[in-house]
């Protein structure tokens, strides 16, 4: 695949699965290849439009990434300003959200974890606890670039526990920002540099809950295809319990387009 916003060709896969212990599937995958926008959306289960939520975001984050590109169409904008756009829309979203039908009761809310390839870069942006990771071609660590943000997230970040010690705590479904959030929303920004063989991963709570980072790391090393890859992540996930729907987006970075003109 190839886009012209990015300098790399890649290869991108995505999975849904409804689990082993849930009735519907609040889970969400966006995917605009041609842009090379992907997002994951989760849909929290404890409110009573939570899936509904999950398909908002699924059906509107497509025309605002259209929206933002056509914006940008024949500038010479970059990651930075791709990201800063990207981070307004969605904090528009959750707060459009918000302002309809979560002010007198939240019943509205999902999380939201986007990555868009602009130039040598991935653009990562989220809110909620849905993840975005990145696994570099010799990397022997999958790094997570999102934070949660749940309890758990927090107080692993003040180092009172371990992301492992926090894995399946109760505190990892308090979450402290989501989609539809009492405004203002504060989405994060990151935005990673990239190269070959980079790994990109997009995932809901339902593979980073029941898998470790080191057993994701196994599932998606270098070699296999993204579409193996994924597959796998969603067998091994269900494997070890499938509590929750799991949603995937995985994704290889792959030559430079413009290759043949840089020799």
């Amino acid at each position: 695949m190839h886009t012209e916003l990015f300098d790399y060709e890649f290869n991108a896969a995505d999975a849904l699965d409804i689990g082993k212990k849930r009735e519907s599937n609040e889970d969400r995958v966006i995917t605009c290849p041609g842009i090379g926008f992907f997002a994951v959306s989760d849909g929290l289960g404890g409110l009573a439009h939570g899936g509904k939520t999950s398909e908002i975001i699924a059906e509107v984050m497509p025309e605002i990434a259209d929206g933002i590109e056509e914006e940008f169409h024949g500038m010479k904008a970059g990651p930075e300003q791709y990201g800063a756009a990207l981070t307004d829309r969605v904090r528009q979203v959750s707060d459009n959200i918000f302002d309809t039908v979560n002010q007198s009761s939240v019943d509205f809310g999902a999380t939201l974890s986007c990555v868009w390839l602009i130039g040598g870069a991935a653009v990562y942006v989220n809110l909620g606890d849905s993840r975005g990771y990145l696994l570099p071609r010799y990397g022997r660590t999958l790094r997570q670039v999102t934070y949660d943000h749940n309890l758990a997230g927090e107080l692993i970040m003040l180092g009172e526990f371990t992301k492992e010690e926090m894995r399946g705590h109760p505190a990892s479904s308090r979450l402290t920002q989501f989609m539809g959030m009492p405004a203002p929303a504060r989405p994060d920004l990151f935005i990673e540099t990239v190269k070959p063989g980079d790994r990109i991963l997009l995932c809901s709570d339902g593979l980073c809950g029941m898998l470790s980072d080191h057993e994701i790391l196994g599932l998606i090393r270098v070699g296999s295809r993204p579409e193996t890859a994924a597959g796998r992540l969603i067998e091994s996930a269900n494997m070890a319990g499938g509590h929750d729907n799991i949603s995937v987006v995985l994704i290889t970075v792959g030559q430079n387009r413009n290759k043949e003109n840089t020799k």
